[in-house]
């Protein structure tokens, strides 16, 4: 993950919170979030299935990882 990611990703959460704060709406109580994030798990298993399969993109971001760190343990044996 690169260095502007982060920002960009802590960029997005904080405008998301001001957008919240804005609203007026108070935030959900933990409990009333579980239940809505249980039902949400629940409607995407009846409707795709459960695990949900990982699209492509994802496929070969984790490839990627997965050979960097490969790489990064060859090199540190190596060094070792």
């Amino acid at each position: 993950m690169r260095a502007e990611d982060v920002r960009r990703w802590a960029d997005n959460w904080r405008a998301a919170e001001e957008r919240s704060r804005r609203s007026g709406e108070p935030a959900l109580e933990p409990a009333v979030a579980w239940r809505q994030a249980l039902s949400l798990f629940a409607l995407v298993g009846r409707l795709v299935g459960w695990p949900v399969e990982p699209d492509q993109i994802r496929r070969r971001e984790d490839a990627a990882a997965a050979e960097t760190w490969t790489r990064l343990r060859a090199a540190y044996r190596r060094r070792a």
